[in-house]
């Protein structure tokens, strides 16, 4: 009997320290509609984005906070619900709803369209956005941070 207690004990003490480790390096966990909220790192410096990776595992972000972040400009055109970034050597364009965006006259496929959410801002695809204006992008599920590299751009 005193075993059986013994080796019950030593399994729940292992299970509480294995997941209690994964909750002190993991950042909080999915809110009730499965979305995880990761910390963004530019060239080493933390931001303030509000960036969401939804059941589908793309980062979405908002479009004007991200290129605001990217010190870039880009316009957005209500009627056709369009975002157009451009800076010296690349210009991008994505549509809402759509997983096909055009880089530098060419189309491409995306793996996560941008969507317009509830509080009417349009979310676009970090990695495709940093990838296309030359940046390095990297991530670390198990702390759940993003770091993009722009410094040898």
């Amino acid at each position: 009997m005193k075993r059986r207690s013994f080796l019950s004990l030593a399994v729940l003490t292992v299970c509480i320290l294995v997941f209690g480790a994964q909750a002190v390096f993991a950042s909080a966990g999915p809110d009730s509609r499965g979305v995880y909220r990761p910390t963004i790192y530019i060239n080493g410096d933390k931001q303030t984005l509000t960036a969401a990776i939804p059941p589908s595992g793309s980062t979405l972000v908002p479009f004007r906070a991200f290129f605001s972040a990217l010190m870039m400009d880009a316009q957005f055109d209500n009627q056709t619900k369009t975002v157009t970034a451009k800076n010296n050597d690349t210009t991008v364009t994505l549509t809402a709803g759509k997983k096909i965006a055009t880089l530098n006259g060419r189309e491409v496929q995306l793996l996560q369209g941008p969507e317009l959410v509830d509080d009417g801002l349009m979310y676009v695809n970090l990695r495709f956005i940093a990838e296309a204006f030359g940046g390095k992008v990297q991530f670390d599920k198990t702390n759940l941070t993003i770091q993009i590299d722009f410094q040898n751009k």
